[in-house]
């Protein structure tokens, strides 16, 4: 078994200390925090002092409250500060605690959400390889905070890109796991208020609705002609010359207008409601993807998607929409939203705005969001590549087939634990058939190949010293339970499975394929009958197969075929207990454990 090593050991160090730098910051920040709320009620206490024995002396009094509201109000924003301050250090801990529990395997207790609901049993190899659910590949790789990044890190791990996007990702990976500071920054951000399919829905649909309302020139000089009436009918009342009567002639008049304007803007407004959040955060992220200097060919081609014409940048455009949000939020206080209508005609300007803000970029925020989304599966492949340096980066092209693998090993087993192996297998119509004692290994080397060649296609580092492979469909059918709400036996679901490896090969479909005790559920007569034909249709039609089975009688008969290659993993006993090394070894397994295991709960046997 190996060990973890010095690097990975010093990275889990250095998570520690960052979680110590994080905590002392927060002390610090908190202290601040409580000082400034002192001096918040010094401050208003003294406003209102000061303000009352100045009375007598109206100019005095009025710039006493001038000058302690302008300090009031600089110390809320400074409150507002360190509160933010305050919440991107606990962000920043939190990440940090997350790496070490996944370094350390106690993916349970990360906080890292498992990916469940992306779990598709009817795909080829999903559930046999544990990519969702509970301490599950897609758990363990999860750095991914919007809904959009956890969908597309699914989507990859179900789906194998083409060589040249892997190498594309493996240089994006290789370049951001030395910007784990910043890079955790940017999570940081994405914590904070994490993009939702809600929110895009709500944009999208909005975008989505013409622009017809309010395009006469005359509305853009109409907003600000408008402003000196309602100033000079307050103006003339103040002087006394006009009547109170006038006055609420003069605002009837207004909101009836304001109704009729209103009535064609309001669902717009419905669809941008209480979003701002979620929005001034992806402003915050593409702005650090923007500023950062990047060398990866990928990297730079997403931020070359963050240059929208009619703007500076994404961002940019980002942070108006961002503005227009705010002043829509604003119309929530009835107080202010009467003010803001009766002086500025708050409702048409706000049209206004977002016309022509959904002119410039109806077609560009889709793209945006998935430019977030790549950046934060980029981020989760570079963390891997961060936290494991013994691993390696594979080589993978299209030259169908080869797998080559040094000292592999399975990424979600602990270094104290994992015992790692040599493989090699090459050319098409080949089967590689494992034999071995229960509990030797056998499945779980079968998962080791599958899970890292899940990785390899997607651009991850792999849990190998070194490993060159095909690209490939991946296919497997290991672990088959029955359906009672479908009265679906496990025999019948494991003829489902089999039947699709089979149409896949028949359609000369490049494909790694993973067999565990096949046709488990039928006698050992026709189980030995179908795993035989089984095996020559695969054969025959070129496809590459690891196949693990107890039967022995199957490797024996197939031993002079050419196309069958012989491995197996061994069990010794010692003692009446069993010991395994979990090595694979050329050849067909001569010693098995049943007996054995089946004396140790108490089954007697004559002999």
């Amino acid at each position: 078994m190996s060990q973890p090593s010095d690097a990975r050991q010093a990275i889990i160090l250095q998570y520690q200390r960052n979680i110590e730098h994080q905590d002392n910051a927060l002390k610090h920040l908190k202290k601040e925090k409580k000082i400034i709320a002192y001096a918040r009620l010094l401050v208003a206490l003294c406003g209102m002092a000061s303000t009352w024995y100045l009375w007598p002396i109206p100019l005095l009094a009025i710039s006493s409250l001038v000058i302690f509201s302008s300090l009031l109000i600089i110390l809320i924003i400074r409150d507002a500060d360190k509160t933010r301050e305050i919440n991107n250090c606990e962000r920043l801990a939190v990440i940090n605690k997350r790496e070490i529990y996944t370094m350390s395997g106690n993916l349970k207790f990360s906080g890292l959400e498992d990916g469940l609901i992306f779990a598709d049993p009817l795909h080829p190899y999903a559930a046999d390889l544990d990519l969702f659910g509970e301490s599950s590949l897609f758990q363990w790789l999860n750095r991914c905070h919007s809904e959009q990044s956890k969908e597309l890190l699914a989507y990859c791990l179900k789906n194998p890109e083409l060589p040249h996007k892997v190498l594309e990702k493996q240089l994006a990976a290789k370049e951001l796991a030395g910007k784990q500071e910043s890079c955790q920054h940017f999570q940081s951000i994405a914590m904070a208020d994490p993009l939702t399919h809600q929110t895009e829905k709500k944009i999208s649909t909005w975008l989505s609705l013409p622009v017809i309302s309010y395009q006469a020139p005359i509305w853009k000089w109409f907003q600000y002609l408008y402003i000196p009436f309602p100033i000079a009918i307050f103006t003339l009342y103040t002087l006394g010359r006009m009547s109170i009567g006038s006055v609420l002639l003069c605002l009837a008049g207004f909101y009836v207008f304001h109704f009729l304007v209103c009535r064609k803007i309001l669902p717009d407004f419905a669809h941008l409601l209480n979003i701002e959040p979620e929005m001034n955060a992806l402003g915050e992220q593409l702005v650090w993807i923007e500023m950062e200097q990047f060398h990866a060919p990928f990297l730079q081609a997403l931020q070359n998607k963050l240059k929208p014409s009619g703007y500076a940048s994404a961002s940019a455009s980002i942070g108006d929409f961002n503005s227009i949000l705010k002043k829509i939020d604003w119309r929530e206080n009835l107080l202010i939203n009467a003010i803001l209508q009766l002086f500025f005609l708050w409702d048409l300007r706000l049209k206004l705005l977002m016309n022509n803000w959904k002119k410039k970029n109806q077609d560009s925020l889709a793209h945006w969001i998935h430019t977030l989304a790549e950046m934060e599966l980029c981020i989760s492949l570079a963390s891997v590549a961060h936290n494991e340096p013994d691993w390696c980066f594979p080589e993978i092209d299209e030259n169908y087939f080869h797998l080559e693998t040094f000292a592999i090993g399975h990424p979600l087993i602990q270094p104290e634990k994992r015992v790692t192996n040599d493989f090699f297998l090459e050319g098409q119509g080949k089967i590689a058939l494992i034999t071995g004692s229960n509990m030797a290994g056998k499945s779980t080397f079968l998962r080791t190949i599958g899970t890292n060649v899940v990785l390899a296609q997607m651009g991850s580092p792999v849990c190998a010293r070194g490993m060159k492979l095909s690209s490939v469909k991946l296919l497997s059918s290991m672990r088959v339970a029955d359906n009672l709400a479908e009265n679906t036996s496990t025999f019948f679901a494991e003829l489902t499975k089999l039947k699709c490896i089979v149409e896949a090969v028949n359609h000369s479909e490049p494909a790694l394929i993973l067999l565990d005790e096949v046709l488990r559920g039928t006698n050992s007569r026709d189980r030995h009958r179908g795993t035989q034909a089984l095996m020559r249709q695969l054969i025959r039609q070129k496809g590459v197969t690891l196949m693990a089975t107890h039967d022995t009688e199957l490797a024996q008969s197939e031993a002079e075929d050419e196309s069958v290659s012989n491995f197996h993993f061994e069990g010794e006993i010692h003692d009446n207990e069993l010991y395994f090394d979990y090595k694979i070894r050329t050849g067909i397994c001569e010693t098995f454990n049943a007996t054995t295991l089946m004396k140790k709960i108490g089954i007697h046997f004559d002999d």
